[in-house]
């Protein structure tokens, strides 16, 4: 396996024909350690290469691979900011060197997300923009497309799977599944999705984003996955955000995309559950389990009586996502290498998170009712 920066730098004139190298310094992935890299300067501009060091940082480097191809320059023009492009890759050892273009920027955190009206607005509108693409750009490059059951039956699964652990509780339980049984909550237009955005993959400078990373899961699917990481904001800034959207996007269901987005922001707690299971880890089960006894505390406290209710109609269940409280942090940050490529792809992994959330809204009848620039 290369180490040494300039060990990489051999690698990168080896993957990218006629590239010269003037310079390199190291480089730290804001994915704790995922992978080797560095930034060189060369006569293409900056360059980053990068050797992934666990399996499942090669999974998502060979996604990674698929969604930029994906992203041809026809489509590159639509979009708002800037992509990192792929120029070349080589051995290295048992791995892969990859080398792209190294983007301009630095990853915010979400507080600063939450205290830059102007920067949340600009994330609003790089998601619009995905979500505006052609679907032609993810059927032509063969790249994962489910429709609304098929990504209703996935959550369903992923229940199923969190339960059958045996450490999932029985409200929680009621409770997303009472979500999944909501008609009115999956009736939505798939689109062009990232898959796997957060803070940490939106380049910044000064308060606009200017270049998106981690394009690993990129597919047809719910637009409502790449809003989910907001709502482990304040409920003023992912409200803010909601509005930007819904102003770019001139789309009915606004509101259910909303519900939907809190639901995701939930089940990434039971996919942090799992992976501390399929991992064997106890201190993630551990850490998994608390934040369930959390989310526990929270729905009892906002609903009291719940027990006492009959069934929820879906325009109940839509109005339950909403009361529930947001809990608090931010799981993607923290696991990222655990991300995982959806079940149809070529690469298989289990995951996908965020973290949970409190979800509101009456049902909407109304149109509008990463390190510095590692490239993951």
């Amino acid at each position: 396996m290369a180490s040494t920066p300039f060990t990489l730098a051999a690698l990168a004139t080896s993957a990218v024909p006629q590239l010269e190298v003037f310079g390199v310094r190291p480089h730290t992935s804001f994915s704790g350690g995922e992978f080797t890299s560095a930034v060189l300067a060369t006569n293409r501009g900056e360059v980053i290469i990068r050797i992934p060091t666990t399996s499942a940082a090669e999974v998502r480097q060979s996604g990674e691979l698929l969604g930029l191809a994906a992203l041809t320059d026809g489509v590159r023009e639509k979009l708002p900011f800037e992509v990192p492009v792929t120029l070349g890759i080589t051995r290295a050892g048992d791995s892969r060197a990859v080398a792209s273009t190294f983007l301009g920027g630095q990853p915010a955190s979400l507080a600063e997300f939450e205290s830059s009206p102007s920067l949340l607005k600009s994330a609003a509108t790089v998601l619009a923009a995905i979500h505006s693409l052609p679907t032609a750009v993810v059927r032509q490059a063969g790249l994962t497309a489910r429709d609304a059951e098929e990504v209703r039956m996935a959550a369903a699964r992923l229940i199923r799977r969190a339960a059958q652990s045996g450490l999932l509780p029985s409200t929680v339980e009621a409770r997303w599944q009472q979500a999944i049984d909501a008609d009115v909550l999956w009736s939505f237009e798939p689109t062009v999705i990232h898959g796997s955005i957060d803070a940490e993959s939106l380049l910044c400078e000064t308060d606009e984003v200017v270049g998106v990373l981690g394009w690993s899961e990129c597919s047809l699917g719910d637009p409502a996955t790449d809003l989910s990481w907001l709502f482990a904001s304040s409920a003023e800034a992912a409200e803010a955000a909601r509005a930007q959207y819904s102003n770019l996007r001139d789309i009915a269901g606004i509101q259910e995309m909303r519900a939907r987005a809190k639901f995701y922001h939930e089940l990434d707690v039971a996919k942090w559950l799992l992976h501390g299971v399929d991992s064997h880890d106890q201190a993630v089960i551990d850490d998994a389990v608390s934040m369930l006894d959390h989310l526990v505390d929270r729905i009892s406290s906002a609903a009291p009586h719940a027990q006492e209710r009959p069934a929820l109609s879906d325009l109940e269940v839509e109005q339950l996502l909403d009361r529930t409280p947001v809990i608090e942090g931010d799981l993607r940050s923290e696991t990222a290498e655990f991300e995982a490529l959806d079940e149809d792809r070529v690469f298989e992994v289990d995951g996908d998170f965020s973290d949970p959330a409190d979800l509101t809204g009456e049902k909407s009848t109304d149109k509008n009712s990463s390190d510095t620039n590692s490239t993951e």
